[in-house]
């Protein structure tokens, strides 16, 4: 972990409460004073908090383990500034007792590992980053490191050892299904992948709290028997059409795969009905709840797509060829239709109940608790509405700071060996006070 401040809170306390713990005062003017500072309120002589900020990569509900607050880098990057008298920084990477914290971390009836290669959550080339300024202003970071430079700045935050081995280009995958997570029939089987998924917050030096996220290269690979049976049905539709294109000397692959899996693109989740700015989702945006339409749309379009090609190929073919063509893509219309007509009723409702109840990737997560504002880019939900567990990835917070003129100013401390001088006849009590108003400063006991 690598800190940056030029005080602490301890020395710059026993700095200020020195004189009067170290020295027994006599005499009932210094008494009186000492009384008085005694009485003062509380919140006075309490240690104020300039500014303050956490990133932190992992937090997690619901899950029997404290590994998450134990483990010292688990904790996040946080930096605290109560002095003023210099900018805290904190840059935190994960270390290996980290990511072995985590991948101890189980959720589900079968115990499925969360983090891992054999879980549910990879990560790769992430950090977190803290700073607390002296002007009272705050920002924090964690997720991809990459997005660092445009959220938080060039050269702030140090990449960590990966959390499993997430795929080439993406620093962040999600995989789970029916039966890995609640056991039974594998309804759904998903694959998310995310090339870049970062957070940071700010807190202004007058107070305003504000948060960004950065998700990029989002991909989703949905399999299950929901959507395989359908993909089977087609699949060899289309192949009996493929291959008469193939006497004809047309050239057309198959789109669906033996594995009866669909993958589905950032533009066909927008396309039904996810926001055109992956980076500017309404809070708590659940990515998942477009898969269904999006899966129905992309299967529906796989499929005309093959239809589509060889209507364009049928007019440069031979008369022979062209008829065996024409009749082979009748026979595979005819198949093809009512199970695109049906897939609304098979996949709509059945598959977004399967996935609701394995899962929600909620982006764009805010909270405010007590003053301190957190953005957290991803949460992800375990179970039907995280009943399961509920893991936040890559978070960051701020505040409540309560800005440098907050510092409480530092008392010297009393020398007791100074020298003490006795005021002249008839000073200090006004003219006429005569020598019984003379008085001494009382002496001060070593």
């Amino acid at each position: 972990m690598k800190q940056t401040t030029r005080n602490s809170a301890a020395e710059n306390d026993s700095g200020a409460r020195g004189p009067f713990r170290r020295h027994r005062v006599v005499g009932a003017s210094i008494a009186l004073m000492t009384a008085a500072i005694v009485a003062l309120p509380a919140s006075a002589m309490a240690q104020t908090t300039v500014s303050q900020a956490t990133g932190r990569l992992v937090t997690a509900s619901l899950l029997s383990s404290n590994i998450l607050d134990t483990l010292l880098t688990l904790k996040g990057a946080q930096a605290v500034n109560t002095t003023a008298s210099g900018d805290v920084i904190v840059d935190t990477p994960l270390d290996a007792s980290a990511v072995s914290g985590l991948i101890a971390l189980k959720a589900g009836t079968l115990n499925l590992p969360v983090f891992g290669n054999t879980g549910i959550v990879r990560l790769g080339a992430v950090g977190q980053y803290g700073r607390a300024n002296d002007d009272g202003s705050s920002a924090a970071f964690s997720g991809t490191v990459s997005a660092a430079p445009s959220l938080i700045g060039v050269g702030t935050v140090t990449a960590g050892p990966d959390i499993g081995s997430p795929t080439a280009g993406s620093s962040a995958e999600l995989k789970l299904s029916t039966a890995a997570l609640l056991g039974g029939p594998d309804l759904v089987d998903l694959s998310t992948s995310i090339g870049v998924l970062a957070a940071s917050a700010r807190e202004s030096a007058t107070g305003a709290q504000s948060g960004q996220y950065t998700l990029a290269g989002l991909g989703v690979t949905v399999g299950g028997t929901l959507v395989s049976v359908p993909v089977a049905t087609l699949r060899p539709v289309l192949d009996t059409l493929i291959t008469t294109l193939g006497l004809a000397g047309v050239t057309v692959t198959n789109p669906f795969t033996t594995a009866g899996t669909i993958t589905l693109t950032l533009a066909d989740l927008q396309a039904a009905g996810l926001g055109s700015d992956l980076n500017s989702l309404p809070a708590d945006t659940d990515l998942l709840s477009y898969v269904p339409q999006a899966v129905i749309n992309k299967i529906a379009a796989l499929a005309n797509g093959v239809l589509t090609a060889a209507s364009n190929a049928l007019p440069g073919l031979p008369a022979t060829a062209q008829a065996a063509v024409q009749l082979a893509m009748t026979l595979a219309q005819s198949l093809i239709t009512p199970v695109l007509s049906g897939l609304s009723g098979a996949l709509q409702g059945p598959l977004g109940t399967a996935i609701s109840a394995v899962a929600q990737l909620d982006v764009n997560h805010q909270s405010t608790v007590n003053g301190a504002f957190t953005e957290t880019a991803l949460r992800v939900g375990l179970g039907a509405n995280g009943s399961l567990a509920s893991v936040d990835l890559a978070s960051a917070s701020v505040g409540p700071n309560d800005g440098p003129s907050a510092v409480q100013p530092t008392t010297p401390p009393t020398d007791p060996n100074a020298p003490h001088s006795t005021p002249p006849a008839g000073a200090g009590a006004g003219a006429g006070a005569g020598a019984g108003a003379q008085s001494t400063l009382p002496r001060v006991a070593g």
